[in-house]
């Protein structure tokens, strides 16, 4: 195995590809939606997540201002939406026509849910911190949902669950499949 030296600019690629979540926001009736990658769990009691959003984007103003966010799981075959929705921005055009994406009413937030997803989290920012040159948004889920052919207690994943994962650039690729590891087996194999 041979291995080498990565340049800065890679090293967080190391982590990816993570699942892409498209995040809505709302501020005084101007919605958008921003592609990203860069949003994890941190924790179940109560349920938070962290989402980077770099300060010059439209969204990081509209969830400044709004408090609150919403994130839409896509599908790869959302993909041309997904990479459309990160590479131009809100304050241009409206991204939710640009995009082909329905933006539907919420439960617990004004900011609005994407129709063709799959699933939906609902959050509240519950604090902003500035690191690095992006700020963090620590946000509690208010609510969630998905439809039932795709996450019941876990994702669907034993053929090929077509959620969108993020490599670089214009590069995306799906999930293929997950594998269920059993330990007890270890013991029988001693």
């Amino acid at each position: 195995m041979s291995k080498r030296i990565l340049s800065q600019s890679s090293w967080l690629r190391l982590l990816e590809p993570g699942p892409l979540v498209l995040v809505t926001s709302m501020f005084r009736s101007h919605p958008n939606v921003m592609t990203a990658a860069w949003v994890s769990p941190i924790g179940f009691d109560p349920p938070m997540i962290q989402l980077a959003i770099h300060p010059g984007r439209l969204t990081h103003e509209l969830v400044s201002k709004s408090e609150m966010f919403g994130l839409s799981v896509p599908t790869m075959d959302l993909i041309r939406a997904v990479h459309r929705c990160g590479v131009i921005s809100g304050n241009d055009q409206d991204k939710f026509e640009a995009s082909g994406l329905t933006p539907i009413d919420p439960h617990e937030i004004e900011a609005p849910r994407i129709h063709e997803c799959v699933a939906h989290l609902e959050c509240g920012v519950l604090q902003r911190v500035s690191l690095a040159d992006h700020d963090l948004f620590i946000g509690r889920i208010l609510t969630a949902e998905a439809d039932a052919d795709y996450f019941g207690d876990r994702w669907y994943a034993d053929q090929e669950l077509p959620l969108v994962h993020h490599i670089a650039a214009e590069h995306y690729s799906g999930m293929t499949r997950s594998y269920a590891v059993n330990l007890d087996e270890d013991a029988d194999e001693s």
